[in-house]
């Protein structure tokens, strides 16, 4: 099996065109791979899933909380709302977060799940 090498443009060397992209390449044949190519085990590592869900979760915790204050001052302050409605106006904006954190979740699973399918198939297309 090939020993992998992971380079990434801009990031130490040359900046090159600046595009970004990650590039995995197999140093005995010279080839090299986008994203889209890799096989699904290096698509999908235990480190990157966890990162995903860590971050997942700190934004479920976090961001319906700002969401809720922030918008309850701002129709206490700026529409002079009294206490009950804006609670009211606070908690909308606080599901409707967690509802956006709750798609962003399902989302990117769904967009790896097709990289994974994408990878398999190109691989089985080489074999």
């Amino acid at each position: 099996m090939n020993e992998l090498q992971t380079s990434r443009e801009g990031v130490g060397g040359s900046m090159g065109t600046g595009s970004g992209v990650s590039e995995v390449s197999a140093s005995s044949s010279g080839q090299s791979y986008t994203p889209a190519t890799r096989t699904p085990t290096q698509v999908t590592s235990p480190r990157r899933v966890l990162l995903k869900l860590f971050a997942h979760t700190v934004a479920m915790f976090t961001l319906p909380f700002f969401a809720y204050y922030g918008s309850k001052d701002y129709v206490e302050q700026e529409y002079g709302m009294e206490p009950p409605k804006s609670f009211i106006y606070g908690a909308i904006a606080a599901v409707i977060v967690v509802q956006g954190v709750i798609f962003s979740y399902i989302y990117q699973a769904f967009q790896e799940e097709q990289l994974e399918k994408r990878a398999a198939a190109a691989a089985a297309k080489r074999d």
